[in-house]
């Protein structure tokens, strides 16, 4: 009996942390979405036209803070699988960010840069402050 009890106990636990590991990807990477198209609209900037450097260093910061913010506060969710759930956030980030820039060939692609080559690591670093080694 005791065996059945720790096996449901056992699935019920895996159950729960797939789920809070789905949770904290997905309100991670939605924070930095959302902070990213806010910055895009209200700032009236257009990220498929070419940009000054000061425009693309502010969205770079921002896109960087946001990513480590998006990671930190999902990753909190679970914090045994935060390390894997800032590589998920990442990851997605990286893949829309490629995925917008197979979608535009001819325009400027300065926004997918940042993405790519500053949120996406930025995502692994906001989880790595949220890791649990418990």
């Amino acid at each position: 009996m005791a065996n059945v009890s720790d096996s449901q106990t056992t699935q019920s636990l895996t159950g729960k942390a797939i789920g809070l590991s789905i949770a904290g990807w997905l309100v991670g990477y939605l924070v930095s979405l959302i902070s990213s198209i806010l910055f895009f609209v209200i700032g009236h900037i257009v990220p498929e036209k070419p940009a000054s450097s000061g425009v693309m260093a502010a969205t770079a910061i921002y896109g960087v803070v946001f990513a480590v913010v998006g990671a930190a506060i999902g990753a909190s969710f679970y914090r045994r699988f935060a390390l894997g759930i800032g590589a998920a956030i990442g990851l997605t980030i990286g893949v829309m960010a490629m995925w917008s820039w197979y979608q535009t060939p001819n325009l400027a692609h300065w926004s997918q840069l940042i993405a790519i080559l500053l949120m996406t690591p930025a995502a692994q670093l906001g989880a790595f402050f949220r890791r649990s080694d418990v």
